[in-house]
């Protein structure tokens, strides 16, 4: 009987002590910054006070003032839906047209683990999604398997207007 009250004891003290009522801290979301290009800053954030699992995050585009500071001009920005926690943010020629692009990439939580993978780039001060691929295993060379993707969609594409059909025929022929 006394084994059994110990027993009992300690279970109950455990479970004060796992609820005590004190807020737990909350693991700060990730954010990455890198430098892309001269006097150009971009910063890669999860959704602030959001799931690690789940949520958002924001590319924000920033242009370095004269004393060197690189978030002091807000040039741009977007909010893009994100399936598991910020893994890594680079900079890599996705779609081979000599200029860098922004490589970010999500690992899921929890067990089955996958990752995605956003190209992003950035012209005439403005930012655009090139690619994104999904599914990917843990490990897997997201760089190629956005540059398959980019090169299947412009396969897509003709190369020049002779092989486009017009819209309108009859309009030709007048």
């Amino acid at each position: 009987m006394k084994i059994r009250c110990v027993v009992m004891l300690l279970i109950s003290m455990c479970l004060v002590a796992c609820d005590s009522g004190e807020p737990t801290p909350v693991e700060l979301n990730s954010e990455k910054f890198l430098v892309w290009g001269e006097g150009v800053g971009v910063v890669v954030e999860e959704g602030r006070g959001e799931p690690k699992s789940i949520g958002s995050y924001s590319v924000r585009v920033y242009q370095n003032s004269d004393q060197g500071n690189m978030r002091d001009f807000f040039v741009t920005g977007l909010i893009f839906a994100r399936d598991g926690f910020l893994k890594q943010a680079e900079l890599a020629d996705i779609d081979d047209d000599g200029q860098l692009d922004l490589v970010v990439v999500f690992e899921s939580a929890g067990s089955g683990s996958y990752v995605t993978a956003h190209a992003w780039r950035f012209v005439d001060d403005k930012l655009s999604s090139i690619a994104i691929v999904e599914g990917l295993a843990v490990g897997a060379d997201v760089n190629a398997a956005l540059k398959t993707q980019i090169k299947a969609l412009n396969a897509l594409e003709p190369e020049d207007d002779s092989r486009q059909l017009p819209l309108f025929p009859e309009a030709n022929e007048q």
